[in-house]
């Protein structure tokens, strides 16, 4: 399965997270990007108080949004290989 998230799907602020990032030399694909916009919007909104309870509840959020994305890219794709197929028929 491809990891990539796809350019339409991808937030700006996110994406200039990344670059910036990766213009500084640290390495981040947009998936990780996110995680650190999540974070900082957390650590804002309260701030500053947060506890290692909410950090794992975000992270845990954050996998399974990412999970539910790629399932649906996946399931997606599948579809669009299955209707290809009927029409070559």
């Amino acid at each position: 399965m491809n990891k990539d998230v796809e350019i339409k799907d991808r937030a700006n602020n996110v994406e200039y997270i990344r670059m910036v990032l990766n213009i500084c030399q640290v390495s981040v694909d947009y998936k990780h990007a996110d995680l650190i916009n999540r974070v900082t919007e957390e650590l804002h909104k309260r701030k500053g108080k947060f506890s290692i309870d909410e950090g794992v509840q975000l992270f845990y959020k954050w996998q399974k949004d990412w999970e539910e994305y790629f399932e649906k890219k996946a399931q997606t794709n599948s579809d669009k290989a299955a209707d290809l197929k009927e029409t070559d028929c």
